[in-house]
């Protein structure tokens, strides 16, 4: 089975094997646990879970193209 986390140091999203039971992240290098994160998905497929992977950032994406201001005095 295939998870869907987020690196608590870099907040990427990265998939996991639970055949294991730590993932080196690809982005920032750090060692996260797979037990004990949160989990955004699961799926028995790697396409899938590549596929969710692709969904969930352009979603992130979507997101974060909405740009607030912050009010300030002049």
């Amino acid at each position: 089975m295939y998870l869907i986390i987020n690196c608590p140091t870099c907040a990427k999203i990265i998939m996991a094997n639970t055949a294991n039971k730590t993932k080196t992240c690809p982005h920032c290098g750090a060692k996260v646990p797979i037990y004990g994160s949160k989990i955004l998905a699961r799926t028995e497929d790697v396409q899938e879970a590549t596929a969710i992977i692709q969904h969930l950032k352009q979603r992130e994406n979507k997101d974060s193209s909405t740009v607030t201001f912050k009010k300030f005095k002049a």
